[in-house]
């Protein structure tokens, strides 16, 4: 799986490319193509990768809410961070990711840049909300998080917790468009024109809301 932005490639790690990620950074460098860094082997980083792709091997039909995604900068070829999710949603379709930039790329907008594109394609995997755990003194996370429309909601197990939610749909416009044309292709064939056109607003409203309100009892975490 790749996303794509302006500037980044956000690619998610198979399960051969997590074990590489385990014994270091330049060694998946090599097998993604990658301009090799001077990577600085953090024992703590480490372990987190070790039980994300522990994870991924248990997890095999979810492992993309498991792995680590890449964040490369595609002016460098190079990898400049990483940001991955901490398991799927739950069942009030909530997700936790986290990220992290390499200090010399930081405060030019790339996290902001990644994390809204993983956001993004979060809520189109059924999930509504999408959460974040900073600590209380990380004013640049905090500033990230602002940037992409994420609130503070309360504290989590590991710092302050914000939250960005999923727009809300709006179907029903749009299948009323899609039934009224329907209905008038149907009508002009029967030389029933303004009996399909109502058939079809009836039907494309029908449908619209339906989609509507199933969308907002998926939000209700009461």
């Amino acid at each position: 799986m790749e996303l794509k932005t302006k500037r980044l490639r956000i690619v998610s790690l198979n399960i051969e490319q997590m074990a590489q990620l385990c014994e270091g950074q330049n060694k998946l460098n090599d097998s993604l193509g990658l301009v090799p860094g001077n990577v600085a082997q953090d024992e703590h980083l480490q372990d987190a990768f070790r039980e994300m792709h522990q994870q991924c091997c248990e997890h095999l039909k979810d492992y993309l809410w498991h792995t680590n995604w890449q964040i490369v900068l595609n002016e460098e070829n190079k990898s400049i961070g990483s940001i991955g999710f901490r398991g799927p949603s739950n069942d009030r379709h909530e997700v936790e990711v986290g990220y992290g930039i390499d200090k010399n790329y930081q405060n030019q907008g790339y996290a902001t840049e990644a994390l809204k594109a993983i956001c993004d394609w979060a809520f189109s995997q059924n999930v509504y909300y999408v959460q974040v755990q900073t600590e209380q003194d990380n004013e640049p996370s905090k500033k990230v998080l602002g940037k992409c429309g994420f609130k503070q909601v309360g504290s989590g197990d590991e710092g302050l917790l914000f939250e960005l939610e999923k727009p809300a749909s709006a179907w029903m416009p749009i299948y009323m468009c899609l039934g009224m044309s329907v209905g008038l292709s149907i009508g002009l064939s029967l030389n029933k024109m303004a009996v399909g056109i109502c058939t079809g607003l009836v039907m494309g409203i029908a449908l619209g809301t339906a989609l509507d309100s199933d969308d907002k009892k998926k939000r209700k975490r009461d």
